[in-house]
């Protein structure tokens, strides 16, 4: 399977990703650099779904206006909770 998988680009990255947003919901160990140099795609999916100090980081630092707004009204719901 690895060979399959090394031969895709696309499929390594998004299976990189996909580990990264699991380790961040589930609050284990992960790197900040990781999370900010990830795509789009994962920093959206990490903005509106965690409750973790990723929100705090893609609301300040995310890659795109959408990423950080949609961070920042996660951040804004949880302190409503």
């Amino acid at each position: 399977m690895k060979r399959v998988v090394l031969s895709r680009p696309f499929l390594t990255r998004r299976l990189r990703e996909w580990s990264l947003l699991r380790a961040i919901v589930l609050e284990q160990p992960w790197h900040q650099g990781d999370l900010l140099a990830s795509s789009d795609w994962l920093q959206l999916k990490a903005a509106a779904a965690s409750r973790t100090k990723a929100v705090e980081i893609l609301a300040a630092g995310g890659r795109t206006k959408r990423i950080r707004t949609t961070a920042r009204t996660t951040v804004r719901q949880r302190s409503e909770h």
